[in-house]
């Protein structure tokens, strides 16, 4: 299964199912991704991006997930804790929030 990976500063870290993003929504100095599945549970991970970098941020997200499958099946997108960014433009996975709607 191939899957999103976010860690934050916080050291909190989520990965999503590349099937379950829904969308990528870029505004201001934010770039954020949402997931979501037949479950109706709903997520997202706000990305804090360089100001003009937005658009080049959610094209790079978008290559990342169609480079195809990697050995491991992990895509990582922003990882704080390691330096480790898709694109030179993001500065930090801002916020990961899991909003499970019954």
């Amino acid at each position: 299964m191939q899957m999103m990976y976010f860690q934050t500063g916080a050291d909190d870290a989520s990965a999503f199912p590349v099937k379950d993003l829904i969308a990528i929504d870029a505004a201001g100095t934010a770039v954020t991704c949402y997931f979501g599945s037949q479950d109706d549970i709903v997520s997202n991970v706000a990305l804090t991006v360089t100001a003009g970098e937005e658009e080049n941020v959610v094209k790079a997200i978008i290559a990342e997930i169609n480079k195809g499958p990697h050995a491991d099946g992990l895509h990582v997108i922003a990882d704080d804790a390691n330096s480790v960014y898709v694109h030179v433009g993001i500065t930090a996975c801002g916020a990961i929030t899991l909003d499970v709607t019954p």
